[in-house]
């Protein structure tokens, strides 16, 4: 199984690219973690959010391989234990 990581975003800082790498690492070989980076849109004093959200969003559903369960991250969203998580990806 393949996992993509695909997130709006350019040049992470460093903790962070450390993070998903030690993330990456410690999954099993079988769970291949992949990032892909879409830019941001860029924001300026006058900029039509609502239209960079939505060309944010076609680029990242365009990113999404052929055939995969699709998963949304948002950050009040429900957490998952790490138990809880490897019993989701059991069942993908």
């Amino acid at each position: 199984m393949n996992i993509h990581l695909i997130a709006v975003g350019g040049k992470m800082p460093n903790w962070v690219q450390q993070g998903y790498e030690e993330y990456a690492k410690r999954l099993p070989a079988e769970c291949a973690l992949r990032l892909t980076e879409i830019s941001a849109g860029k924001r300026g004093k006058n900029a039509d959010i609502a239209r960079i959200m939505r060309d944010e969003s076609t680029r990242l559903l365009a990113a999404v391989p052929k055939g995969a369960t699709l998963v949304a991250l948002e950050v009040d969203g429900k957490r998952w234990s790490t138990g809880q998580l490897a019993e989701q990806l059991d069942g993908w």
